[in-house]
């Protein structure tokens, strides 16, 4: 489940998120849309914590960050944290010297630190998806 509550981002004077709240139960698929401009990879750089929200609250499954204004979030939450998320980028940021398969499996093996015939096994049914 994801849940955001009050979420604000301000970049200088200029408030581009603010106060959205938001929950999706687990198992759905939301779509976020808009014009350009309006703040969808904001949100969703928020969410993974590549900008860190000036304000609101972000829970995902059982972790939950509080955000303030000036309050530093502790390094070691924010990995558990981005350890839960993932996001494609719009650019298609694929390590070019790599397979589809290696460039899937690397978050599962060189992050997480999972065995890398149990990384190779998730990426190939997760690539198994893309092509159904």
């Amino acid at each position: 489940m994801i849940e955001i509550e009050n979420l604000h981002k301000k970049f200088g004077q200029t408030e581009v998120l603010k106060g959205i709240d938001l929950k999706i139960e687990e198992g759905n698929t939301v779509c976020i849309i808009g014009p350009s401009g309006s703040g969808k990879t904001t949100l969703l750089r928020c969410l993974n914590l590549l900008e860190m929200p000036t304000k609101g609250t972000i829970k995902l499954g059982k972790y939950s960050l509080d955000f303030q204004d000036k309050k530093q979030v502790p390094k070691d939450r924010i990995i558990k944290f981005r350890q839960q998320t993932g996001m494609v980028f719009q650019g298609y940021y694929l390590f070019p010297h790599m397979t589809a398969l290696e460039n899937v499996m690397e978050g599962l093996f060189i992050v997480r630190k999972q065995d890398k015939e149990l990384s190779r096994t998730k990426a190939l049914h997760l690539l198994e998806k893309v092509f159904k």
